[in-house]
């Protein structure tokens, strides 16, 4: 299987829309060329809608070289592709293994067949090097059975090449909006060919505006769905070894931070069952999380000790310890991602993402978004200032100053003021972070320095480094009371 990066724009074009000179976006040096391909797509999805509801489409394509299996997965502006080269008709174990959790336990069934005549122009640098390939593609959509035919159109992608960049994709856009193409606000093919997603045969709330613009619940709703996104996205990354522990568990603690601040907004019931879940998950990526920024941490502060301060395998221990620790983490992680508790925390993401249970105080305009995280600072100070040096309340405040920072961040649409507010925010938030940082590594060295008894003349090493992590633990509770 292989993961390739893909950045690209859609364009919408009427039928008997003309292409701008094409030799404009050619390099000095460089040169294109242009093919036509005939592509047969067959898409699947669960019966729910449990992959494209969060931007991911998985098909198997017929077309020359581009024949085999594709599985695409958002990832911020762009899309992370897993490609099997597969001809079979069954979906290849590595890719079956991907989706296992957006499944939630559903199986999989052909949602759509499309029939894209693409005419593929290649733009090469001087080296020869693909910068970007624009593709006029006419599209049929049609039902899985091949019985009725949909609907047809035109559309335009840009795809970046290895040898391109941002610029050149924004060349390109200017070129072909100038002649007359519309960014397409369908990311998919498959989304453009079946439509809004109606979960559970309702329609969305979000989809159809049940959630009232300008409101309170628009911002929420929106906060929501993008974590929900991020959390789905991470699924898949998690199960073929992307580095996505941290986003996946930020991703949790916004979602968490939302439920709380925000808690009027919800439902009572509905809110403390994801919650639950959540804290469950969180937890899980929370103990492979800790052993990676540990290891980071305490690597670098080896490494800037003088040589004479080093005595015996700190480092080898250290690392092999936390190595083992994350290795065992991971295990329960993935245990726990193949669980049906976890298949219920999918369930959940997908019906908060399409028709969270919001209340009534959702239909309060916008601008009361700005009290929510009036409240939220006020907490956060109040337990700040009420820690004096405690280690443990400097903790829970620092866990209220993310909830604070979160807050602003979800209101930010709405009130640009917010901006400063999640900056403040976040620099404190990074403070009391490294104080706790200090104080877990300090434990942490302790307990495996005591472990160890002396062994190798290394106790030296650890004392120093104990010491190194008290001391920055207390500079900085110092600094907090000017």
């Amino acid at each position: 299987m292989q993961v390739v990066e893909e950045q690209e724009d859609k364009f919408e074009v009427d039928a008997d829309w003309v292409l701008p000179p094409i030799a404009d976006l050619v390099p000095d040096g460089g040169r294109f060329d242009q093919d036509v391909r005939r592509l047969e797509n067959t898409y699947f999805d669960t019966p729910s809608a449990g992959l494209r509801l969060f931007g991911v489409t998985l098909r198997r394509r017929v077309g020359g070289s581009e024949t085999g299996w594709q599985l695409k997965v958002p990832n911020g502006t762009a899309r992370t592709e897993l490609q099997s080269g597969s001809r079979a008709k069954k979906l290849p174990a590595g890719l079956a293994d991907s989706v296992t959790g957006l499944r939630a336990g559903e199986r999989l069934d052909q949602v759509a067949t499309m029939v894209t005549t693409r005419t593929a122009y290649r733009i090469l640098d001087a080296n020869d090097q693909l910068v970007m390939e624009i593709a006029d593609d006419q599209v049929e959509s049609g039902l899985p059975d091949g019985e009725s035919m949909l609907h047809s159109w035109r559309e335009m992608e840009v795809e970046l090449g290895p040898a391109g960049k941002q610029k050149d994709l924004k060349k390109a856009r200017k070129l072909l909006v100038a002649a007359g193409a519309t960014p397409s606000t369908v990311r998919t093919k498959l989304g453009r060919a079946l439509g809004p997603i109606a979960p559970d045969g309702e329609e969305s709330a979000i989809h159809v505006g049940a959630v009232k613009s300008g409101t309170l619940g628009e911002l929420v709703a929106a906060y929501l769905a993008t974590q929900c996104d991020v959390l789905a996205s991470n699924d898949v990354g998690l199960r073929t070894g992307a580095p996505v522990v941290h986003k996946t568990r930020v991703a949790a603690r916004r979602l968490r931070s939302t439920l709380r601040v925000f808690g009027d907004v919800f439902g009572e019931q509905p809110a403390q069952e994801l919650n639950n879940e959540l804290v469950w998950y969180a937890e899980l990526l929370g103990q492979v999380r800790d052993r990676e920024v540990l290891s980071k941490r305490l690597v670098q502060h080896i490494s800037d000790l003088p040589q004479e301060q080093l005595r015996g395998p700190v480092e080898a221990e250290i690392t092999k310890t936390l190595a083992a620790e994350r290795d065992d983490a991971m295990q329960r992680l993935s245990r726990g991602m193949r669980s049906r508790r976890y298949q219920h925390l999918l369930k959940l993401l997908r019906s908060w993402k399409s028709a969270p249970p919001l209340t009534n105080a959702a239909d309060e305009t916008d601008t009361t978004a700005a009290q929510y995280v009036k409240k939220a600072k006020q907490k956060a100070n109040k337990r700040l200032r009420s820690a004096d040096g405690d280690i443990e309340e400097l903790h829970r405040a620092r866990k209220a100053t993310k909830r604070l920072r979160y807050a602003a961040e979800l209101v930010e649409p709405a009130d640009g003021t917010m901006k400063s507010v999640a900056k403040e925010a976040e620099n404190l938030q990074t403070l009391l972070g490294e104080h706790q940082d200090a104080v877990v590594s300090a434990q942490f060295l302790t307990n495996l320095s005591a472990s160890r008894n002396g062994e190798s003349g290394d106790g030296f090493s650890y004392g120093i480094l104990i010491a190194d992590e008290l001391h920055r633990a207390a500079d900085i509770r110092e600094s907090l009371k000017k």
